[in-house]
């Protein structure tokens, strides 16, 4: 969740997201996100995206509104043959604010392989070359990297790190 702008508004605006959704958990991803444009029209609004893993299936489904951004990074055991970066993009619009369309993407995720998802604060196509030394060893030293060096001066940022285990 990104509230919308800086200071104490967007604070709230995060948190109402954040408690809407934590007691919505077991919703589909459309539900869960019109019920919290709904429950949060009274406030400027979030950016918000939600990933879910399901390890039986070895899926994630990525759903976002507004600047939110997510990323694969394949693990190289695998053989995978395609890229070994994917991007996930989010829907245009605001939860709380109105968006037109959610679109709910769904891709394999297995062993070893990772996702970031990050806020505007972060640049959007963000590089992961570099960082080959730090992708599969320590999630928090890898997030706080990115916001280093890709976070932008004149916004906040957040970054989440997961990773399935080999």
């Amino acid at each position: 969740m990104d509230g919308l702008g800086h200071g104490e508004y967007a604070q709230k605006a995060a948190k109402a997201a954040i408690e809407y959704v934590a007691y919505h958990l077991s919703r589909p991803l459309p539900e869960i996100f019109s019920g919290c444009n709904r429950e949060i029209s009274n406030t400027r609004g979030v950016a918000m995206a939600i990933a879910v893993i399901d390890e039986d299936e070895q899926t994630l489904t990525y759903a976002g509104v507004g600047n939110t951004r997510a990323m694969i990074v394949r693990n190289e055991l695998t053989g995978e043959t395609k890229s070994k970066v994917l991007h996930l993009m989010s829907s245009y619009g605001i939860v709380g604010g109105g968006y037109k369309s959610l679109l709910p993407e769904t891709v394999r995720f297995g062993l070893g392989d990772l996702v970031a998802m990050f806020t505007d604060g972060v640049e959007d196509m963000i590089d992961l070359s570099g960082y080959d030394e730090v992708l599969r060893t320590d999630v928090q030293i890898l997030a706080e990297r990115l916001i280093e060096d890709w976070g932008r001066d004149t916004d906040d940022a957040a970054v989440l790190i997961f990773t399935s285990e080999v």
